[in-house]
């Protein structure tokens, strides 16, 4: 069964590329002293995973992020293009640091801590994304990954973010000569906040987006409470601040994922099937899950477009459900991300973890299967 749509479109993604060192522990962390382990390194970085993620989707990618110009860059240049993920538009510049992430795994794959060098991506500068701009209009989404500059993300989302009213015409559309709706024309423009930290930079853009994946402290911070708030007390304040992106994410670790939809408010948890795979290694679960929403998101614009007559709705329960089960499956193997990924193994994974999509998964079959005979 062939289920990936045929390529015509493209995504960019703008964020971090790094190398990734990650310590494998074999026995529970023991703080302060040296813990018997295995090291793995392998290409990384959030916007790279994303890339990675969405390609593995059946998606063409352009990640755009800074590289600099040692032999160390050129080989993790290597190793991403080789994948398939475009780097042609990513500025070059001289002697810039490798990015690097480092981090300690426990024996049960949660994160101990971590320490990411990203100088690079600091350099960034709107001028490069105004170069690039032809780009980005054609797009047919569009993700920003915390680790670039905050003038950035707000000029990204200035040009390309939702409009108070959507039936206003776009920056992006004028350009264009559309005289259509934005909101079907433009690109999605999603989020991922990346740490606690760096969610500062999305204070005064965060509502600008069309879907956001936070982690529950990173949302709170946008919305300006303490790590301790409730889901409710952050869609409230974000509400309150216009920050609320159209839809909100906010991913919970182990308990699962919670959604703002409007004045809906629902928490998913995480599958405790036991048939679900084995859990060795959550750093890129969180990414993988911002790759699947975004996905699943454009899969539901694009049949939209072309089956007018019989328009395809995912609920943001259901989006939720598959991006749970993204993460989940990205968990199970030692890498950033999972090599097997396909859309075959997330629904396949879909259905195990949440049986009660299974007619929404032969759905989705079905108008994939329909959309690549056209």
């Amino acid at each position: 069964m062939n289920t990936n749509i045929h390529r015509k479109s493209y995504c960019v993604v703008i964020g971090g590329l790094n190398l990734d060192i990650q310590a494998f522990c074999y026995s529970e962390y023991q703080p302060g002293d040296s813990n018997p382990g295995q090291i793995h390194r392998s290409p990384g970085g959030v916007g790279r995973n994303i890339a990675e993620n969405l390609l593995r989707l059946g998606l063409d990618v352009e990640l755009m992020t800074m590289v600099g110009d040692s032999s160390s860059w050129d080989r993790l240049i290597s190793r991403t293009e080789k994948l398939g993920i475009s780097l042609a538009h990513s500025p070059r510049i001289k002697k810039a640091p490798l990015s690097v992430y480092l981090c300690i795994l426990g024996r049960d794959g949660d994160l101990v801590g971590a320490v990411a060098d990203m100088r690079a991506m600091e350099k960034m500068q709107i001028h490069q994304l105004q170069a690039r701009k032809f780009l980005l209009d054609s797009a047919e989404a569009i993700v920003v990954d915390g680790n670039i500059p905050q003038d950035c993300i707000e000029w990204i989302a200035m040009n390309y973010g939702r409009l108070e009213y959507e039936d206003k015409q776009h920056i992006s559309c004028i350009n264009k000569g559309s005289r259509d709706s934005s909101a079907s024309h433009r690109p999605l423009l999603i989020a991922d906040p990346v740490s606690t930290k760096k969610a500062e930079k999305f204070i005064s853009s965060f509502g600008k987006f069309d879907l956001a994946k936070p982690n529950i402290n990173e949302a709170a911070k946008i919305a300006g409470l303490e790590q301790n708030a409730s889901i409710e007390a952050i869609a409230l304040s974000l509400r309150e601040k216009s920050l609320l992106p159209k839809e909100l994410y906010i991913s919970r670790g182990g308990q699962g994922m919670s959604f703002v939809d409007k004045e809906i408010i629902e928490h998913i948890p995480l599958s405790s099937s036991e048939n679900c795979p084995h859990v060795i290694n959550r750093s890129g679960a969180g990414d993988a899950a911002c790759a699947a929403l975004a996905w699943i998101s454009l899969l539901e614009r694009r049949i939209g477009k072309n089956c007018k007559d019989s328009p395809l709705s995912i609920s943001p329960r259901d989006k939720a459900k598959i991006a749970l089960s993204s993460a989940i499956y990205a968990s199970s193997s030692n890498r950033p991300v999972n090599p097997h990924l396909d859309q075959r193994n997330l629904f396949e994974t879909t259905r195990i973890c949440y049986p009660e999509t299974s007619e929404l998964i032969n759905e989705l079959i079905n108008a994939i299967q329909m959309e690549n005979h056209k």
